[in-house]
């Protein structure tokens, strides 16, 4: 039944995601450091596989920043110096398609709210229903601290991103979990872990971390919570 549901919700999401997401030029959402070099990355791809070898125009909040060759493996890199912290809008061209991102920039020392999207913001297991109150809940807490969404489930991130522009979720970056090593990169950048609203996968990748904790299962190593509303009480 579990498997017959999920698919099912792959096939709802899979309609939902909109022409520009099935685009043969894509770009990863990231995080770096104000006034450090960071590395922007794209992808191209034929109809099924990476195609190398295509010219990639990135664009910075508009303004281009250069054009580069994917290489082998489809992938094109791009530096730049982000000079503010916030949210810079990446687009990527290639040809006659393109793709958006988003690339957060924040102060060393920074500390980031986590949030699981299919551990929290589903209503049910069975359900692609968002959870009642959680996209102000997120609205307030964006407005406090650095928040970056995680992708830790079935869907891709192309789909979660759909489901949560539908959903009216504030457009915020999207990073996949993998297994906890999201949490090590940021280390790596000296940045922090705030607080992690998460199922208890991504809650027992990140137990080393000393941060807040808040679930809406009963884990161990984070605070049960009821809803929404609690979570926004607890980081006020």
């Amino acid at each position: 039944m579990r498997v017959l549901a999920v698919f099912i919700g792959f096939l709802v999401l899979f309609c939902m995601v909109p022409a520009n997401a099935l685009s043969r030029v894509t770009v990863d959402d990231t995080i770096g450091l104000k006034d450090e070099k960071v590395v922007l990355k794209a992808e191209t791809r034929g109809r099924i596989f990476s195609k190398g070898g295509e010219v990639v125009e990135f664009f910075v909040n508009r303004k281009s920043v250069g054009k580069t060759l994917s290489g082998g493996d489809g992938v094109a890199f791009k530096a730049f110096i982000p000079t503010k912290t916030g949210l810079y809008k990446i687009t990527v061209r290639s040809g006659r398609d393109e793709d958006t991102g988003l690339f957060l920039s924040l102060k060393r020392g920074s500390s980031i709210v986590f949030i699981d999207i299919e551990g929290c913001l589903f209503e049910n297991q069975f359900s692609r229903k968002a959870k009642q109150g959680s996209q102000k809940a997120i609205e307030e807490l964006h407005e406090k601290f650095p928040v970056v969404f995680l992708q830790s489930g079935f869907f891709g991130i192309k789909a979660v991103r759909a489901w949560l522009k539908e959903n009216e979720y504030p457009e915020l970056p999207v990073l996949p979990w993998r297994r906890g090593e999201i949490f090590d990169e940021i280390a790596q950048k000296n940045l922090r872990v705030k607080a992690i609203i998460a199922g208890p996968k991504v809650i027992e990748s990140a137990k080393e971390y000393k941060s807040l904790v808040f679930s809406f299962e009963e884990v161990e190593g984070g605070e049960w919570v009821k809803d929404w509303k609690e979570i926004r009480e607890k980081l006020k």
